[in-house]
């Protein structure tokens, strides 16, 4: 999506100067505007101080402009232009309407233009996309509540129920030849197994069931109450996730959690990257360093994995998962209307193996105190995304919040 700006300059400033510093800002993502050109009201429109001198323009111009508040002024560190906005900023402020100023040099002025076309290009996909829920959250997951009506106010997001029939009752009675493909791949490449072919295979089915409910559905992301699923028929999801999680722009998330999926959802939008959902299986206050654990992971995101059974169930199968001793970064969206997040750079200093946890095991050195799972969490699940993207995610929500 574009960004629109409207630039503001002096009558009196030297001839060219306009054209100078505007080149800097032109770019396939940025709609340069004259005042008089039509502009729609919903659309992002920002103004940009090229001088001093401007203030009495300005104020004329929104007068007859419907911008959606808060106004967002930009100024440089030249030509009076951060002067300018902030009397501008001011005169607003007395007229009861919220404005900012963003100021920085003109190069980085350039490239904060760039990552908010992407966040708007962010947001327009998701104003798109839909999110299914196979089933219920699971019953355990109290505090993760969300109001689907406000999450489509906040972000645009459809979501979609879909009765867990439509999968277990609906299971195909044999495996299709793509998705055999798929299960032996996914066996040819792992490093061991240690459960037999045929409960792959079964678990192959549950995969190509969930593929053909996100096609039909036109989902971007799904989350399925997996116990459900496991207690119907024998046969967990950890591979349907995992291969989901695989697929070019899909997540898929565990147990019904819809913020952990949403939390998932937005991390591959911003980032590109799968992600890993897991509990917070223990935290170490002195060492401040985090374990986190699940039962299934994608295994692009992998040095090499394992295929072993469903850790509580004993049943069907596992993913055990090892991860590069790597920068990540933790992640949480959470709230009724998923406004609220945590955010966490760290590192994974060890792949763990404790018969007594879900397979796929992390420590992590984390950045933010581990007091934050035990005070303050929001919620169990948390996502792990490999590399380090906290500013960019920190600059994100408050781009959302300020929009």
């Amino acid at each position: 999506m574009p960004i629109n700006i409207v630039p503001f300059f002096s009558s009196v400033s030297p001839e060219g100067l306009s054209r100078e510093v505007l080149k800097e800002l032109e770019q396939e993502t940025v709609n340069i505007h004259t005042t008089t050109s039509k502009i729609t009201p919903s659309e992002p429109t920002y103004i940009f101080i090229g001088t001093g001198g401007t203030e009495n323009d300005v104020s004329k111009f929104l007068e007859t402009e419907d911008l959606k508040p808060p106004i967002i002024l930009l100024s440089y560190d030249e030509r009076n232009s951060l002067p300018a906005a902030m009397e501008i900023r001011s005169y607003l402020q007395r007229k009861g309407i919220a404005s900012r100023i963003v100021h920085m040099p003109l190069p980085q002025l350039y490239a904060l233009l760039r990552r908010w076309s992407k966040y708007l290009g962010i947001l327009e996909q998701l104003r798109e996309n839909k999110l299914g829920v196979i089933g219920e959250p699971s019953s355990w997951l109290i505090a993760s509540y969300v109001n689907s009506q406000r999450v489509k106010e906040r972000w645009g997001l459809d979501i979609e129920d879909i009765q867990i029939d439509e999968l277990t009752k609906r299971l195909p009675e044999k495996i299709s030849k793509e998705f055999l493909e798929h299960v032996d791949t996914f066996k040819a490449n792992a490093n061991c197994q240690s459960v037999s072919d045929n409960e792959i295979e079964k678990a192959g089915i549950v995969a190509q069931r969930l593929v053909e409910l996100a096609k039909s559905k036109k989902l971007a992301a799904m989350t399925v109450q997996c116990f459900s699923l496991l207690q119907e028929t024998g046969i967990s999801g950890c591979y349907s996730l995992s291969h989901l999680n695989d697929m070019e722009g899909f997540v898929a998330g565990c147990e019904g959690d819809i913020p952990a999926t949403f939390t998932m959802l937005l991390a591959r939008l911003l980032t590109g990257s799968p992600t890993f959902m897991a509990n917070v299986a223990s935290v170490n206050q002195e060492l401040n360093t985090a374990v986190f654990a699940h039962c299934t992971i994608s295994t692009s995101i992998t040095d090499g994995y394992e295929i072993t059974n469903h850790f509580e169930t004993g049943m069907s199968i596992g993913v055990r998962g090892k991860l590069p001793l790597s920068e990540v970064t933790i992640l949480k969206v959470f709230g009724e209307d998923l406004s609220e997040y945590w955010v966490s750079g760290g590192t994974i200093i060890d792949n763990l193996v404790n018969e007594n946890a879900c397979r796929t095991q992390i420590r992590v050195a984390m950045d933010e105190p581990v007091d934050y799972f035990l005070e303050e969490s929001l919620a169990n699940h948390h996502i792990i995304i490999p590399g380090d993207h906290v500013q960019e995610i920190i600059e994100f929500f408050d781009f959302v919040n300020k929009e």
